[in-house]
């Protein structure tokens, strides 16, 4: 073999290997620009600069160009160390939060996210500020004190529900900004549709609720304070002839009356309802006018000898008879005595 084919094959595997090179360099360069464990991955901090990156989350809430990069800078946790100890801090609420600060502008969002910071900011230049002499054991329990206050509640960290609704909402919420993406719908246009289905979903749940209350409110049923039992009729009748029997023909008139009104309500003619007067008895048999007639001359009867106190003789109690009979009161309870 000579010398100039060993130097063509040479130069010929140089140059297959630059090609090679050329090809690779971008595509690892792609790969790793494109890889998003590196973004994710959680960021080790010490106390100071963990509290650096908080003031840096709390400037950049108020301004909403910054948000989205705030955002994406966000590792999945901060790994805080503290001399020899180690605190996990999951920064998935924070970021749940700018993701809806940044597409649904929300001042009380914005206020909750700043309050959360500010707390675990008092809580970091606590646990900075604290004696370098104390003991392990006594470090543990300050730091239980600090955390059992009423301000550092919602910092505790989220249940495995709260993880798997946050994801539930992410994912709901990246689909819908996609979707209206490709409608080419802008964000205002968006909120408008959104805040018109919760309109329309809350009259809907009001027209329910109101439709519900009315078919409940027919169906009720109102009864009297005192409702009267089956033998009511009966009752009177019989407490009519016994006072006739004492010649007490006002009580037996008083009596007959009740008789008829007791009679009336169990044919349901009228409601069962004691409380209501003579006259009120009398407006509500108006679709009864044969029924209303007999009972407005026992009525007219019984208001001047009750409440005129009118002296009243067997006669007038003999027609009052009578007009029980053709109301129908007497024959159903009484029999007919024969002649």
């Amino acid at each position: 073999m000579n010398v100039g084919s060993v130097r063509h094959r040479a130069y010929s595997g140089i140059f297959a290997f630059a090609i090679c090179l050329a090809f690779s360099i971008p595509c690892l360069s792609r790969a790793a620009d494109t890889n998003p464990a590196t973004t994710n991955a959680p960021a080790e901090l010490d106390l100071p600069a963990y509290e650096r990156e908080l003031v840096r989350i709390s400037l950049a809430i108020h301004d909403p160009k910054q948000i989205p990069a705030l955002r994406r800078s966000l590792p999945d946790s901060w790994i805080v160390k503290d001399g020899d100890r180690i605190y996990s801090v999951p920064t998935t609420d924070i970021s749940d939060a700018l993701r809806q600060i940044e597409h649904v502008p929300n001042g009380a969002i914005a206020a909750e996210l700043q309050s959360r910071i500010d707390s675990m900011r008092l809580q970091a230049q606590q646990l900075s500020e604290r004696p370098s002499t104390a003991n392990s054991a006594d470090a543990q329990l300050k730091l239980k004190q600090i955390l059992a206050r009423s301000e550092f509640q919602a910092a505790s960290g989220p249940s495995t529900w709260d993880l798997i609704r946050a994801r539930i909402n992410r994912w709901i919420l990246e689909h819908l900004l996609k979707l209206l993406g490709l409608l080419h719908i802008s964000q205002r246009t968006g909120n408008l549709i959104a805040w018109g289905a919760i309109f329309l979903a809350v009259v809907l749940a009001f027209y329910v609720l109101y439709r519900w209350l009315a078919k409940s409110s027919d169906e009720v049923n109102f009864h009297a304070a005192v409702e009267p039992v089956a033998s009511d009729a009966r009752h009177w009748l019989d407490e009519a002839f016994a006072a006739a029997d004492r010649h007490d023909y006002r009580e037996a008139i008083h009596c007959a009356y009740w008789a008829s009104v007791a009679h009336l309500e169990d044919i349901r003619l009228l409601p069962r309802d004691r409380s209501r007067t003579p006259r009120e008895s009398l407006r509500l048999l108006d679709q009864h006018p044969n029924q209303r007639g007999l009972l407005q001359a026992i009525t007219q009867s019984f208001e001047l000898i009750w409440y005129g106190y009118r002296p009243v003789s067997a006669a007038e109690w003999a027609g009052t008879k009578e007009q029980l009979e053709k109301i129908g009161c007497l024959p159903s309870i009484a029999p007919t005595v024969p002649s």
